[in-house]
């Protein structure tokens, strides 16, 4: 039984899972606002152009502070049922350790670990005292996958 009266604030959302969660919550009869990185067209912006009216899209590079916090400005006094932060990227499956960059290394991690919990703490105040905060981390971060232990 869908729920229209849930919110969701989903950061992360332009491809991948973060666009799954997006159509499943919409499924679910949630309202979503949910994040693209740049202005670039995604098929976030396809899944909001959808009848129904209950997506809105954003612009956010969660490495970026003061988009972070503009967004939260923007976003007023508006209060979400869930702020789901899935944004993250990831390195050349193909490197070795040995392979990656200092650089790269820092874009991940920063990207992965240090921003998702920035957006927390800036964006927290959106969410209800009845609801949620979840971040999701990439398959990187799973010791789950290291079955073998050189992943």
């Amino acid at each position: 039984m869908p729920n229209l009266n849930k919110s969701l604030l989903l950061i992360g959302a332009s491809r991948g899972l973060g666009l799954a969660l997006a159509k499943e919550y919409l499924e679910r009869g949630w309202r979503v606002v949910a994040t693209a990185r740049g202005a670039k067209r995604t098929a976030l912006h396809e899944l909001a152009e959808a009848p129904g009216g209950r997506l809105e899209v954003e612009i956010v590079d969660i490495n970026d502070p003061d988009q972070v916090a503009a967004l939260g400005a923007r976003l007023g006094s508006r209060r979400f049922d869930m702020l789901f932060v899935n944004a993250g990227v990831k390195n050349d499956d193909r490197e070795t350790i040995a392979d990656v960059s200092t650089d790269e290394f820092v874009r991940v991690m920063v990207t992965n670990a240090l921003s998702p919990m920035r957006v927390v703490e800036a964006l927290e105040d959106v969410v209800l005292p009845t609801g949620a905060i979840t971040v999701m981390s990439s398959g990187q971060g799973s010791v789950a996958n290291n079955q073998n232990g050189n992943y």
